[in-house]
């Protein structure tokens, strides 16, 4: 089972939060983000690698400090053909029997639910997010056993085409896969579920997490 980690052009991340972060405190914010999806992956016990797929120049620093692989995707491709390229470099070259697509915005999550999720895994398991709209985790064996979608609004189409290809899903709702780092309300959240992290670090240290609790305040009165 090999973890395959997309990673997006750092200076246009985020650009949801553009309203309340500037673009080096976006970069920061995806680096510190990364950096904690990485940290989850490398403690797993259930995992025989780890690939990460972008084109930046930062993913070759991680890369390194993880000890992963790095795959470089065509210039071209769209995020779901990405993914499609990059799972079948570890088929062909390390005859990987399964694959764990996780997104590098999900900063709380731990090894000790991944690794259970992926003792419980069958063919296909979906991890949504929050709203039950997007996908947060797929894991598939046989590799691409459904077609990639990731258009932000993928976890019913994913399910949807497990049961096209005769597969049940396994759904895991409620993991910590949930939270996503979109909005300003996410930010909060992490620094409330994951305080630990390197993202709650870095906004903690920023100053950004005080920016929030004043905003916060200042909507409540």
């Amino acid at each position: 089972m090999w973890a395959i980690v997309p990673v997006k052009t750092f200076d246009k991340a985020k650009q949801r939060l553009a309203n309340v972060l500037s673009q080096a405190e976006r970069r920061s914010l995806m680096l510190a983000m990364a950096r904690d999806v990485l940290t989850c992956l490398a403690k797993s016990t259930q995992l025989d690698g780890i690939v990460i797929v972008s084109r930046t120049p930062e993913a070759d620093a991680l890369a390194q400090t993880f000890a992963t692989e790095r795959f470089a995707e065509s210039p071209d491709a769209d995020l779901p053909q990405a993914l499609t390229q990059a799972t079948q470099h570890l088929m062909t070259h390390f005859a990987t029997k399964g694959v764990i697509v996780v997104p590098a915005d999900v900063p709380g999550i731990n090894a000790d639910e991944l690794d259970d999720i992926l003792a419980e895994h069958d063919t296909v398991t979906v991890l949504p997010d929050t709203e039950h709209l997007g996908t947060n985790g797929l894991i598939c064996s046989p590799p691409l056993a459904i077609p990639y979608i990731f258009d932000g609004k993928s976890f019913k189409p994913h399910v949807d085409a497990a049961f096209a290809a005769g597969i049940t899903p396994r759904i895991v709702p409620g993991s910590r896969f949930v939270l996503d780092i979109d909005t300003p309300d996410d930010l909060t959240e992490v620094l409330r579920e994951a305080p630990n992290s390197q993202t709650a670090n870095f906004l903690e240290q920023s100053g950004i997490a005080q920016r929030l609790r004043k905003d916060s305040y200042s909507k409540s009165i």
